[in-house]
């Protein structure tokens, strides 16, 4: 065991800032996520009161991506607006509301529907209470993707409501429009990291910048996912949807082509962005593709922006943001390629088998995606858990 005094010593590092106890509990949600999948699939249990399918997506969307946009929007609020950061004891606090949450909704069942509820949805506006009041007093501040935050919350509430029969719709409804929301966060994200880390692979390759990267573009992809996540709420199999999603899908495309920058396109912080644009404009692609009547599976497509898109960014902010607030400097190491390797073939795995091998689904399209996805993250922790619970290497607080 740790003395007393490192152990105290320990925790003041993972206290220092969002991203440290947040980014190392992604890779526990994840895992968390799938592993019911498949001894549910298999046969070995029932799936619960949720449903295995609307409990596996919550808990991708609710609880795994929704804490990798906590930690890193507190993080980036303070660089973006000058403010203090959360840290300590409210840090602290908002981890264990976020883990009441989890422990919550795996006690669906046993606890009330309600109390259920209300601790799940208790996370994301603590995030925004822990933030606000440093917030007030900034000249400049992220609304765009706190409005984003909000609707990601109004949805858990809709999945909630709907499951207590408060609201009409569906549970699978509900995660979609989360989902959906995610990668409006993601987009908005993208417009502050991609000068920085296209930057600094513009110098590693011995290229001019700063580089600039057009705000129309950025604007036009998340307008166009914004309109999206709407439509596929209102309508999501008529035709309009179908449209708008390969609006989405273009302006996605669009925007994957500032990339093109020579070397500095290889470099891994830049080509892993770039290979979960590719799996978003698929995505959408495929559903537009859908709504206008091609034979297409959209829960497949729907993985394709959830296990694709949505995870291969997690994987690399979380990654390019561990870094930087760790005190070091790029290049990323090369055991950062091996968690987008194993996500990539789970999402594969995912989409095709159903396509190809319908039958083989229960082991090929729900066992191995689940461990190559749940592994992705985990090799991921094994490879930055280490800074995260370490000093910065610089000395610097945070």
């Amino acid at each position: 065991m740790r003395p007393p005094g490192e152990q105290s010593r320990a925790g003041g590092v993972v206290l220092a800032y969002a991203f440290r106890p947040f980014f190392l509990l992604v890779p526990v949600a994840a895992v968390a996520a799938v592993l019911p999948l498949p001894v549910i699939w298999t046969g070995l249990v029932g799936a619960g009161t949720v449903g295995s399918a609307a409990w596996h997506a919550h808990e991708q969307v609710f609880g795994c991506l929704a804490a990798a946009m906590a930690g890193f929007a507190l993080t980036a609020f303070p660089s973006w607006t000058g403010t203090p950061p959360v840290t300590g004891r409210r840090l602290a606090a908002l981890v264990l509301v976020w883990l009441a949450g989890r422990i919550a909704f795996w006690l669906d069942g046993i606890l009330p529907a309600s109390l259920v509820a209300l601790a799940d949805l208790a996370f994301l506006p603590a995030v925004f209470g822990s933030a606000l009041p440093a917030l007030a007093t900034a000249t400049r501040r992220p609304v765009d993707l706190g409005l984003v935050m909000i609707g990601v919350l109004a949805a858990n509430v809709w999945f909630h409501m709907t499951r207590l029969g408060a609201m009409p719709g569906t549970p699978d409804a509900a995660v979609v429009l989360g989902l959906d929301l995610m990668l409006v966060a993601i987009a908005l994200a993208l417009g502050r990291i991609l000068p920085v880390t296209l930057g600094a692979a513009l110098h590693e390759t011995g290229q001019k910048g700063p580089p600039r990267l057009s705000p129309g573009r950025r604007h036009f992809a998340a307008a166009t996912l914004v309109l999206f996540a709407i439509a596929d709420t209102v309508a999501p199999r008529d035709p309009v949807t179908g449209w708008i999603a390969l609006a989405a899908a273009c302006a996605q495309l669009d925007r994957m082509v500032e990339l093109h920058r020579g070397a500095a396109l290889w470099r891994p912080q830049v080509l892993l962005f770039y290979l979960a644009q590719g799996f978003m404009a698929a995505g959408l692609a495929g559903l537009g593709a859908a709504g206008l009547g091609a034979p297409f599976d959209p829960t497949g497509l729907r993985h394709l922006l959830g296990m694709g898109a949505a995870s291969l960014t997690v994987v690399t902010v979380m990654s390019v943001v561990s870094l930087r607030h760790t005190g070091r400097g790029f290049p990323l190491p090369r055991a950062v390629w091996i968690a987008p390797a194993l996500i990539v073939a789970a999402t594969v795995a995912r989409v095709a088998v159903p396509e190809i091998a319908p039958e083989a689904m229960p082991m090929l399209g729900v066992v191995l995606p689940s461990a190559l996805w749940a592994g992705g993250f985990l090799a991921w922790l094994a490879v930055f858990g280490p800074w995260l619970l370490a000093p910065r290497v610089d000395g610097k607080p945070g």
